[in-house]
């Protein structure tokens, strides 16, 4: 990938964003415990930042499909920066505290949804149909060592430095990310609106357009049952992983420590997956990579809730996450065919927060179902609705085109 080419600006873009976004991610709850001992109050942290999805989620995509998107990102990260700065001064200052950390938390996590749904809808500028299998997998593979890899690695080692300095140098990729978003062609204005046509901004308005992409996606049969499939495995994929770290320490008898190695296993497996994803998706077809994909999920978990040994987690864990990521960059790619580009922020948001949402449903109802049954019973109880969902979903639309 040439870095002179616009969508090579436009990945490393994105990168910075999300490598700042897994540092911060991993900071915010080291933070937190500086301040209290409370469990609930630490591990609301991370539930503040995915509030935004559920609040406000669906009518995200409404901002990203009525603006220029790439100065809509610009605006996000700007902001970000500026807000995440100033936590940083107030730490350096002696001054933060819970609730300056829970604000934190709820505005970079709202810039982060919206940034996520203008930049899903920005792929298709840069790249040619044939080709957003392709800059889909790089997408989602810069996603995965930004959001899972290499941030969390090192926003852990640099709070361990210094407590400021994750959230100064989050701040600083934020900049970057900026400065190469401003060097991008100017593509990116709605399609259905000529320059300086402002549309109508009143609540009805934005309510008619909400309810126009609804519509859409109620009548389009394949990116609707997609979409409710995804919920369904979303739910079920974060209710063991909310409680993975208790099944590293008391199912297999591992020093805390090992947990992050197993991270960082996973997010190697979804790694590779982005590269070979292509060629499995042109192989396959889509609706058949999504049923190898779901089986695979399947499979995975109930090793997982069968097995004490180390080793075989590791390599299942891996394989989850590398059908995760073939799942997701098949599905990106199928929205971005089959959806308008006028609709397609509303279609992305309202598929992301149908993920959002879904996982932290899931990741509530795993904890209960761990203290009632067992860490096992997690994932082996979920296991039959992911093979389910993907069969069914594949078996209903067994007559479409092989191709997205």
């Amino acid at each position: 990938m040439k870095f002179r080419t616009p969508f090579a600006r436009y990945w490393l873009s994105g990168f910075l964003a999300d490598f700042g976004d897994g540092v911060r991610l991993a900071a915010f709850p080291l933070l937190a415990a500086g301040f209290t001992r409370s469990p609930t109050a630490v591990a609301a942290v991370t539930a503040v930042q995915g509030l935004p999805w559920l609040v406000l989620g669906a009518g995200l995509g409404v901002l990203a499909d009525r603006t220029d998107r790439r100065r809509l990102m610009v605006i996000v990260d700007v902001a970000r920066a500026a807000i995440i700065a100033g936590l940083a001064a107030a730490i350096l200052a002696r001054s933060a505290g819970l609730v300056l950390i829970y604000l934190t938390a709820f505005t970079t996590g709202l810039g982060s949804a919206l940034r996520d749904t203008a930049a899903g809808a920005c792929v298709p500028r840069l790249a040619g149909p044939a080709d957003l299998d392709r800059a889909n997998a790089r997408m989602i593979a810069g996603q995965v060592i930004g959001n899972e890899l290499a941030g969390p690695a090192a926003g852990g080692w640099l709070f361990g430095l210094a407590t400021v300095l994750p959230f100064a140098v989050n701040a600083g990729t934020l900049g970057i990310a900026v400065l190469l978003l401003l060097t991008l062609p100017s593509v990116f204005r709605p399609v259905s609106q000529p320059a300086r046509q402002r549309p109508a901004t009143s609540l009805a308005a934005l309510r008619q357009e909400l309810a126009e992409g609804l519509g859409w996606l109620r009548r389009h049969s394949a990116i609707r049952d997609v979409t409710i499939a995804v919920g369904i495995m979303a739910a079920m994929d974060a209710a063991w992983i909310a409680v993975l770290v208790l099944y590293v320490i008391q199912t297999l008898h591992q020093r805390p420590g090992m947990y992050g190695l197993l991270l960082a296993t996973a997010a190697a497996g979804g790694i590779a997956a982005g590269g070979l994803g292509p060629r499995i998706t042109r192989r396959l077809g889509p609706w058949r990579s999504l049923l190898t994909a779901g089986l695979v999920m399947a499979a995975s978990q109930t090793v997982l809730g069968l097995t004490a040994n180390v080793i075989i987690a590791a390599a299942m864990l891996a394989a989850s996450s590398a059908a995760w990521v073939l799942f997701d960059m098949t599905t990106v790619t199928m929205r971005q065919r089959q959806v308008p580009d006028n609709l397609l922020g509303r279609i992305t948001s309202l598929y992301r927060t149908a993920l959002q949402g879904s996982q932290a449903l899931g990741a509530l109802a795993g904890g209960l179902v761990a203290a009632a049954a067992g860490i096992r019973a997690t994932m082996l109880i979920g296991a039959l609705p992911i093979a389910a969902t993907v069969i069914l979903l594949t078996w209903h639309h067994r007559g479409t085109a092989s191709s997205p």
